[in-house]
């Protein structure tokens, strides 16, 4: 079964924590702090594997995490890095946000490789913190997050040229006869249920890609049948080649058919309609004489005063097959190649980290006194105005925002008790 969209939930790496630890050597007394830092978390990856061209693989795992950071260790040892996650896809997917649509990334033509979401940086071990008034620093600063995802993943083929059509005219059979693809062919409706991709080589010239867009019919771009969950692929595509029942094996008109078809393009995405149209009139060898002369008349009648060649062909026997591959060679290199990229929607926000340390402690020297300690902390006082009546107000709110007086009241803090903070000290009222 082919698949050309999943859903999946991808996570970076969360950095390793910083670590609390001392010198303890002998001969060494009161020894500084040595705690190392946390190592970086893995990033998340999506990388283009020209040997895929569909999502199946998505099918069957559903979760894709990188590794977290190690935590630092003691003389100032650098935690191990987490493993990156690699996701494999096949060129012309796009990553979108599950919830929203928008767009993330789209891994097509020189976008090979993009880390999609970036690791979480490892924490600062507590030898980071140590200054002339805390040279004992007992916090380090914990390891910052990854982040977590759901997205969709979309498959919209890159191809040169596509080929459309009703099912059942021969699309198949004419993509084995011209390129190296091997499409399951059969006499059911739908019974192409993926895009063949199959590359044309030429005599005397560059060849071209050209994807096998399975058998749209009336309604599709409004997703009747399984044309709507096709459609996508042929907005790459630079030129289409229209393949239509010449001999109305079963019972349509062609003219009508090739009507259908642009209705439903048109109708899905008026750009992708306007662009250069071949028609392969195909199953030519399947009626003769006169009969046969007036239906490609009619076709040509039709469709050649809006530019719209057609080419007598049989993708059974070969006959005009060649001629029509050149022609399409030959609009290619007429038609200004413009790469389909669609463009990045959604910015990933790293999550708010305001996770600097800091420690609540009762002092094991003096009695009723209590410490507030960490780089939370001194980087609240070193802006704060605390002579000024507005700075002190803001002091206490930060105090009590950061659950600061409730772990105080939690260690047993009473009123009259002093509180230590870097030089300053306060006491302590309800």
């Amino acid at each position: 079964m082919f698949a050309d969209r999943a859903k999946i939930r991808i996570r970076s790496g969360k950095g390793g924590d910083g670590h609390v630890s001392f010198r303890r050597e002998k001969y060494v007394a009161n020894g500084g702090p040595d705690g190392g830092d946390g190592g970086r978390g893995g990033d998340l990856i999506f990388e283009v594997d020209p040997g895929i061209n569909t999502l199946n693989e998505f099918r069957h795992t559903r979760k894709y995490f990188a590794g977290d950071g190690e935590p630092g260790g003691k003389r100032r040892c650098h935690g191990a890095d987490g493993g990156d996650m690699v996701i494999k896809v096949p060129a012309g997917t796009i990553i979108r946000e599950a919830s929203t649509g928008q767009i993330i990334t789209d891994m097509s033509y020189e976008n090979e490789r993009e880390i999609v979401l970036k690791g979480g940086r490892g924490g600062k071990g507590n030898q980071h913190y140590a200054t002339p008034t805390m040279q004992v620093p007992k916090y380090a600063q914990p390891g910052k997050p990854g982040i977590e995802m759901e997205v969709l993943l979309e498959l919209k083929v890159i191809a040169d040229v596509g080929l459309v059509g009703f099912p059942n005219v021969g699309k198949s059979t004419f993509l084995s006869r011209v390129t190296n693809a091997q499409p399951k062919i059969a006499n059911y409706h739908f019974t192409t249920l993926n895009p063949n991709l199959g590359v044309v080589d030429l005599e005397g010239g560059d060849g071209f890609v050209i994807a096998d867009i399975p058998g749209l019919i009336e309604g599709a771009s409004e997703g009747v049948g399984l044309g709507h969950e096709f459609l996508r692929h042929i907005e790459r595509t630079r030129v289409m080649i229209h393949m239509v029942d010449a001999a109305s094996t079963e019972g349509r008109d062609p003219v009508e058919d090739i009507r259908i078809i642009n209705r439903e393009l048109e109708a899905y995405n008026s750009e992708i309609a306007g662009r250069p149209q071949v028609i392969a009139a195909n199953k030519i060898d399947c009626f003769y004489g006169e009969e046969k002369e007036s239906v490609l008349s009619r076709l040509k009648k039709e469709f050649e005063p809006e530019g719209i060649l057609v080419f007598p062909i049989s993708a059974v026997t070969g006959e005009g097959v060649r001629e029509l591959l050149y022609h399409v060679k030959k609009m290619l290199a007429e038609v200004k190649e413009e790469k389909v990229v669609f463009e990045k929607e959604y910015m990933i926000k790293e999550p708010d980290f305001a996770n600097e340390p800091y420690t609540v402690s009762k002092s094991e020297e003096e009695e009723g006194v209590y410490l507030v300690e960490g780089p939370r902390i001194e980087r609240m006082l070193g802006y704060t105005n605390l002579d000024s009546e507005k700075g002190f107000e803001f002091f206490q709110k930060f105090l009590k925002n950061n659950g600061i007086l409730d772990e105080l009241e939690r260690l047993g803090i009473e009123e009259g008790d002093t509180v230590k903070m870097y030089g300053w000290q306060f006491e302590y009222f309800r």
